[in-house]
């Protein structure tokens, strides 16, 4: 329960943070997608159902924010926070790599569903033009933010679950002779 409750905190200053301080941040007209950032780590460090319960309440803020229709960034953020929940099993607390990886990937996910979700459907069919301008600015500046992030929530993590050490003899009955 304490982590649902620190991820709803987190996402809640990264939502703030995203609206109304990188605003004045942006670099070649694009800012970083701390919701992303968010939305993947957690699927990546927690697992399937963690990154759906977080991808859900991300898109819902956006939806409830910023959009007439409800449901569209809640559908793209639950498929990035399952598809990162997929690869949970990938998730090693020193690598640094393959989150990464999984973050460009969710951005680059999120910025064609986005595309297709509100562009494309309503006839604007320069796909490549999108991809160039806007997808590919926004993953580079997204995951370099990402990395900070990413190591902030290892870090909370460390601090909230320690690892506890079991001491020896006290093993699941296991008895070793030498």
């Amino acid at each position: 329960m304490k982590r649902y409750i620190s991820m709803f905190l987190l996402t809640v200053v990264c939502f703030l943070l995203q609206t109304s301080v990188f605003p004045h941040l942006k670099l070649t007209n694009v800012m970083p997608n701390l919701l992303v950032i968010i939305t993947s780590a957690a699927g990546f460090m927690y697992g399937r159902k963690f990154g759906l319960f977080t991808g859900f309440f991300c898109g819902a803020l956006i939806d409830l924010v910023y959009s007439s229709v409800v449901g569209v960034s809640i559908f793209i953020y639950v498929i990035i926070g399952y598809c990162n929940g997929l690869a949970n099993k990938l998730y090693f607390k020193d690598d640094l790599a393959m989150p990464l990886l999984a973050l460009a990937l969710s951005d680059f996910l999120y910025g064609l569903l986005y595309y297709i979700c509100y562009f494309l459907m309503r006839g604007r069919l320069a796909v490549f033009s999108y991809i160039a301008q806007i997808i590919v600015p926004e993953m580079i500046y997204t995951i370099a933010l990402g990395v900070i992030i990413y190591k902030f929530m290892h870090w909370l993590e460390e601090k909230m679950y320690p690892e506890q050490e079991i001491p020896l003899g006290k093993g699941e009955g296991e008895k070793t002779e030498l």
